[in-house]
């Protein structure tokens, strides 16, 4: 019989319903059982009605030779199979039909995987992150009863759910790829509490039709992060085809046997020939392999060979899939868009990336932060009561163009100061220049105003020594009714 005719007559079968279960109304498994009064029952409705009859094996036979059209093939799929594999093929199809994860908040929709990401999009844009990169931020508040669901789009789209079991006394992280059903890779999720230590587990990724889930332990993770109610949550996918092929064989003469990174000029050796990186080797005094004293000596042939060596970004293990030469490595590592930052609150434990350390100051922050490089206030000023003021202090965080800035206002019983610091910014040979413009608003044409660099890496105690200052006796020349005014206006030279 002609493969149409074949297709032709199991469709005339299938439509006559004699494939049928008499009960259920869904496709006939085997073993067939013919049910007295009845008619032709599968397994399950077999067992749940205590029926016994005669097994029907000439229909079992019939039915393993034909290609059976998948039952989700009302919402797209065009794939006929045979008989004894359309269990597992309808149990992975990707045109089941799976109903929104956001279903515990109220969401009726179904849809088949291809259609999650429009649906988030249009109907839960709130619970979308995205980014060009592979990582992920989010903030979780370990006390309450956390039910987590986001969007995670960026060079894969995944749905993660992260839900607290408050009886095993554990977090449940879910990790969905919503284009893939055939998935095989892994994300990396890191937790960061009030201490510098990470929690670092590894989480599968699945489809939607063979969820898997991890589970971490919370009191162990508030413990270890010494979290008291939030924890930040960072979380890195991969597609799964992202290993380096390093050649081992050189590369391994080229870890630093105290810190285990790769060693980079200069490198330095001990008199017997053990090499340290530059780092390492200030640190110590007898070299830890031989206990030979340290002198002067550069392994000069090992940093010659360091120039055809391709080198990993030191931020690989969060993501970075850059190698590079050597020369080029330490000028991409300041700007990498992985580099981890802390939020530059003193109180706030969050971890970030450049892209989304200024998407965190705007929602957990945004009465102290800045969204222009223009900033102008009014405060008191009365000079007979200065000696009230000494070393009142006011921050403020200015962030435009992916830059970030912190403005601090000091002012003691003589002066007032002020210092504009780049915290982050969006190119590493950026310099900006800050004004800070006294305005009389008596006669808003006089102004008082002076220019200085914004500083990098400066501590506290410094950073008042260098900055603009004004005496606070020409300041009270400036103010009104007990009030003056200024401006930050901040610019790149």
């Amino acid at each position: 019989m002609a493969e149409e005719s074949i297709t032709q007559f199991t469709d005339k079968l299938l439509e006559e319903k004699i494939f049928t279960c008499a009960a259920c109304e869904n496709l006939l498994t085997a073993p067939i059982t013919l049910v007295k009064d009845v008619g032709n029952a599968c397994e399950k409705c077999c067992e749940k009605n205590d029926w016994d009859g005669l097994p029907n094996l000439k229909l079992e036979l019939i039915l393993k030779k034909l290609k059976i059209p998948c039952k989700f093939q009302i919402t797209g799929c065009k794939e006929r199979i045979v008989f004894e594999n359309l269990q597992d093929h309808e149990g992975n199809c990707k045109y089941h039909e799976k109903p929104c994860l956001m279903s515990h908040l109220g969401c009726e929709w179904k849809g088949i995987l291809s259609n999650f990401p429009s649906h988030f999009t249009e109907y839960h844009s709130d619970h979308v992150l995205t980014t060009q990169l592979n990582m992920f931020v989010i903030e979780i508040n370990i006390d309450d009863a956390t039910n987590i669901t986001k969007f995670l789009k960026g060079r894969q789209e995944c749905i993660i759910k992260i839900k607290k079991d408050e009886e095993n006394d554990v977090l449940r992280y879910t990790v969905c790829d919503v284009r893939n059903p055939d998935c095989n890779y892994d994300c990396i999720i890191k937790h960061f509490g009030q201490n510098s230590n990470c929690v670092e587990t590894k989480c599968k990724v699945s489809s939607l039709n063979n969820i898997q889930s991890t589970k971490i332990n919370l009191s162990a993770l508030k413990q270890m992060t010494d979290a008291s109610d939030t924890i930040t949550v960072n979380i890195k996918t991969s597609s799964g085809n992202e290993t380096k092929e390093f050649d081992e064989k050189v590369l391994q003469y080229f870890e630093c046997p105290v810190c285990k990174t790769l060693m980079r000029p200069p490198i330095y050796q001990c008199k017997f020939g053990h090499s340290f990186c530059s780092s390492c080797r200030p640190k110590l005094e007898k070299c830890p392999s031989c206990r030979a004293l340290f002198g002067t000596t550069r392994n000069y042939s090992l940093e010659g060979l360091t120039a055809g060596i391709s080198y990993s970004c030191m931020y690989h293990h969060l993501g970075c899939e850059e190698t590079l030469q050597v020369y080029e490595s330490d000028k991409h590592e300041v700007v990498c868009p992985y580099k981890p930052y802390p939020c530059p609150l003193d109180d706030c434990s969050f971890r970030g990336t450049h892209s989304n350390i200024g998407q965190h100051l705007d929602e957990k922050h945004k009465d102290r932060v800045i969204r222009s490089d223009f900033y102008k206030t009014t405060v008191e000023f009365r000079l007979e009561q200065m000696i009230d003021f000494y070393n009142y202090q006011q921050k403020f965080y200015m962030v435009f163009d992916e830059n970030i800035f912190r403005l601090s206002f000091k002012r003691n019983s003589d002066y007032s100061f002020w210092a504009v610091e780049v915290l982050r910014r969006k190119e590493e040979d950026a310099v900006f220049v800050y004004d800070i413009g006294i305005i009389d608003m008596r006669k808003p044409d006089r102004k008082l105003i002076r220019c200085d660099l914004c500083f990098t890496d400066t501590n506290i105690e410094e950073l008042f020594k260098k900055c603009i200052l004004f005496p606070n006796n020409i300041l009270a020349s400036y103010a009104c009714n007990g009030m003056f005014t200024y401006y930050c206006q901040i610019r790149k030279r």
